[in-house]
């Protein structure tokens, strides 16, 4: 992040990732973490870090029983807010993802 205007200042970003939703309904994006720079002078950036686990990928299916991360492609972007968004990239998960099997 860079603090592009004339006095100093912090800012919020947040990580939004938008999943396929071929079998499970999802939103569009989800809010799935956040964090705050420090008080940047104008000109100054600061590079944030931000991890997602494979938890954060999925939603439960009730058929299955599990937790999942459906195949396909993962969109990821960061920005002020989802309306304010600074940077994109994307991953593909190539296989379906049990990731909790619950049981009754």
């Amino acid at each position: 992040m860079k603090n592009v205007g004339n006095a100093a200042g912090k800012e919020v970003a947040g990580l939004y990732l938008s999943a396929p939703a071929e079998k499970l309904k999802k939103p569009v994006s989800e809010l799935k973490g956040f964090t705050k720079t420090k008080l940047l002078q104008p000109g100054e950036s600061q590079t944030l870090m931000f991890a997602l686990n494979a938890k954060d990928l999925c939603s439960f299916d009730m058929e299955k029983g599990a937790w999942i991360a459906e195949q396909g492609s993962y969109k990821i972007n960061i920005g002020a807010s989802s309306l304010d968004i600074k940077g994109t990239t994307a991953f593909t998960l190539a296989n379906e993802l049990i990731v909790e099997q619950v049981s009754k």
